[in-house]
């Protein structure tokens, strides 16, 4: 265990599996990385996971530069923010380092915003006290990159006795998807009586579940709304073809088909509209010349042409040009809606 000298609220645990965890409360700055005992060697690069634990609310510059070998950053709740220089996020993407916390807290939206990977912290459920047989388990929820999350219980004991085994570990796979549709009354339920209340008021496991949940229903709900997207997408490929400069659909309100030729350069802009038999749709795309395919269908009925000519270059002269082709494209279809009218 180290302590800070600049800062004696901050304490820094040191664990052999190589974590290292820094509690205390308020902000922790470049100061506080120096520590008594001084340690035998630099602890820079001891350690491959740092844990900021509740309590810390911000990491102040230059702190995070005494640590430049980890490759897991543990944030708790309560940061809420992290002074970084950019030379160092260039480091932790190449190193590929790991940010972890609670969903919807500052550290899901510093991993995001600086397009790191993001793994939810583990959570402590229950401590398990067996009087009988003098034993004392940690149960944890555990998550891992690309293996299933487990429940993991880790038991200690005073010794080796009939009874008494001195201690051990073992862990239970979960599906990946446990939480779906799981409640926190659902999850203590599978848990002795001795641990039941102690994970019923785990408001950890609750934002967990409650949110994983959540983020499951939009997940789907976008899954289907995509799925049905498809499906409209499909069907109006059914009632349309398209080639470089024509289209043909089928128009389901009337029971009637039409195509348009476009044909668009710097030059002008021509466009054509013909209202054409089943037949004639049926046969177009079938041909290997896009040509055959306008001959076709000018073979149909014309209901609408329009030709517009500019010489020009392109740049602010096209602006020009599409403003004014717009404007006599209007102008043309008024005209046209006007002799409609009158005939009628």
């Amino acid at each position: 265990m180290y302590f800070s000298k600049h800062n004696k609220k901050i304490t820094y645990i040191n664990h052999y599996s190589g974590l290292l965890e820094i509690e205390g409360k308020g902000a922790l700055c470049r100061e506080d990385t120096e520590l008594w005992p001084k340690p035998t060697e630099s602890i820079a690069g001891e350690y491959h996971t740092l844990s900021i634990t509740d309590g810390i609310t911000e990491v102040g510059e230059g702190f995070l530069d005494a640590f430049p070998y980890i490759g897991c950053l543990i944030l708790g709740r309560t940061v809420e923010s992290v002074a970084i220089s950019p030379e160092m996020i260039k480091q932790m993407r190449k190193r590929k380092v790991l940010i972890r916390g609670e969903y919807d807290t500052f550290a899901e939206r510093f991993a995001n915003a600086n397009k790191l990977d993001f793994l939810h912290s583990d959570i402590h459920l229950a401590d398990d006290n067996i009087e009988v047989a003098h034993e004392h388990d940690i149960i944890t929820l555990r998550f891992h990159e690309e293996e299933q999350p487990d429940i993991h219980f880790n038991c200690f004991t005073p010794g080796s006795s009939a009874g008494s085994y001195g201690g051990g570990e073992c862990a239970n796979p979960l599906p990946r998807d446990f939480y779906v549709g799981c409640t926190v009354e659902a999850f203590a339920n599978k848990f002795n009586e001795r641990v039941r209340g102690q994970i019923l008021s785990n408001e950890t496991l609750k934002r967990f579940l409650e949110i994983s949940n959540e983020r499951h229903r939009i997940k789907m709900t976008r899954k289907r709304m995509t799925k049905e997207r498809r499906a409209e997408v499909n069907k109006v490929m059914k009632t349309k073809k398209k080639g470089n400069n024509w289209t043909a659909y089928y128009d389901e309100d009337n029971g009637r088909y039409f195509a348009e030729i476009m044909y668009t350069s710097r030059e002008g802009r021509e466009q054509y509209d013909y209202e054409i038999t089943a037949d004639i749709y049926s046969r177009l795309g079938t041909f290997a010349d896009d040509v055959e395919n306008e001959r076709l269908i000018k073979t149909g009925e014309m209901t609408y042409s329009f030709e517009n000519t500019m010489y020009g270059t392109l740049g602010p002269e096209r602006t020009v040009w599409d403003e004014e082709a717009n404007e006599a494209m209007k102008a043309a279809e008024a005209k046209q809606n006007k002799d409609s009218k009158k005939k009628k």
